[in-house]
């Protein structure tokens, strides 16, 4: 019995390190790496100055934002805010993020 196992977690163990060191493989809902993500998940539908609109699915609000903030320094050195999030069709939702100034100015 203590051979069987035995056998089995050594078994268990060398398939989960065979498929550990194989290379990434976009098959399904797999990406190869963030940035290829973005390119198919992510479009830019407005922007100004004041403001940037995105329409995203299949990633997270938060893993939105940190671009948001790099347009918004990049364009007016301003911060970006969640203004809002809306669904839209076909399950897309639009997310609208304000270039503003969060410093308190005296």
């Amino acid at each position: 019995m203590k051979k069987v196992i035995l056998s089995a977690l050594v078994f268990a163990c060398l398939s989960g390190c065979s498929t550990l060191n194989e290379p990434s493989k976009v098959s399904g809902s797999y990406y190869q790496d963030d940035a290829e993500r973005y390119r198919q998940n992510v479009a830019v539908k407005a922007r100004s100055a004041d403001f940037v609109t995105y329409e995203y699915k299949d990633i997270r609000i938060d893993e939105l934002a940190p671009l948001a903030a790099e347009y918004c320094d990049a364009v007016s050195g301003k911060q970006a805010y969640l203004k809002e999030v809306v669904l839209y069709r076909n399950n897309l939702r639009r997310a609208t993020f304000d270039c503003v100034s969060l410093a308190i100015e005296d």
